[in-house]
């Protein structure tokens, strides 16, 4: 017998700890720009990190590491429906190449070819980009896959995974609180029937269609070191503390409907100290099109 697997009423709380820090995030900075060595003055980074939480910003970061050859098109990989970017904001200053990845729960690879974006969509509503928390997440969800809330009345771990993944959106309830970590709770409890084991199959198609994984934290915060989270766990302390970078999820359009130039970098010898300058991407990449370049600091 298949079993019904989404209610609108969500779970006890596991974690108050948790979700108790993860409302302290708010306070979290990003790094200053400073007028120092000829560097152009900008705002402090408290309002930097306001800025780029309460308002979307339009213009976004997104590193890859491909097979030579690969050509890149389009924001994620073809056929799915989101991407993670991070914002140009908060990387400026740049950071060396092998420093830039981690803060996105990446890591740098030496052998591969390096595809950088820097995207600034003409049209916000073509990419539709909202911060990567939990009920923004659930909501592109509703509105990237149409289905009926009338289907959800039989649907099961049996039904078909978009289906599941539409229904498990359409049944989230965001309650208004006054008690932080009781209204965080809610909600963290629920986003994690995801990755248990009687959802396999959203999970799959989660990881697939959003490249949502579980060291996905549904903050608006990517967990920087996460890569290697199943050999390497941590606790909610490390968790939190490395809650830094902040990311958005956009729909997986072209490099040119997003806006996007794009450099693709071929391995050299010194590569990964090399600063990745978001300024460097928009002069020497293609304009809606990966443009190969010799490093990055020389396009030839």
């Amino acid at each position: 017998m298949s079993r019904r697997i989404y209610s609108r009423k969500l779970s006890i709380i596991r974690s108050p700890l948790l979700v108790l820090l993860a409302a302290a995030l708010v306070v979290s900075t990003s790094p200053a720009q400073d007028n120092q060595h000829g560097r152009k003055s900008a705002e402090d980074p408290a309002r930097v990190t306001g800025d780029l939480r309460e308002e979307t910003p339009s213009d976004f970061l997104r590193v890859t590491f491909v097979s030579a050859g690969l050509s890149v098109t389009t924001l994620a990989r073809p056929g799915a429906l989101r991407a993670f970017a991070t914002a140009t904001a908060f990387y400026l200053p740049p950071l060396p190449l092998k420093e830039f990845p981690l803060y996105s729960g990446l890591v740098n690879d030496d052998s591969k070819t390096l595809v950088a974006l820097r995207c600034r969509p003409p049209h916000a509503e073509t990419v539709d980009a909202v911060l990567a928390t939990w009920p923004n997440l659930f909501h592109a969800i509703e509105r990237d896959v149409h289905h009926d809330g009338t289907e959800c009345a039989t649907v099961s771990t049996a039904s078909d995974p978009e289906l599941q993944a539409f229904c498990f959106a359409h049944a989230y309830s965001n309650p208004a609180g006054s008690t932080v970590p009781k209204t965080l709770a809610a909600t963290f409890d629920y986003a994690a029937q995801a990755f248990d084991a009687q959802h396999s199959e959203l999970a799959t198609w989660l990881r697939s269609q959003y490249g949502v994984f579980p060291a996905f934290s549904g903050l608006g915060f990517s967990v920087k070191d996460s890569y290697y989270l199943d050999t390497q766990p941590m606790d909610a302390a490390q968790l939190l503390v490395k809650s830094i970078s902040p990311e958005y999820v956009l729909k997986n359009v072209s490099l040119k409907e997003a806006g996007c130039s794009c450099i693709s970098v071929a391995p050299y010898p010194g590569r990964a100290d090399d600063r990745l300058d978001p300024k460097f991407i928009s002069k020497a990449g293609g304009d809606g099109a990966c443009k190969a370049v010799k490093s990055l600091t020389h396009a030839h």
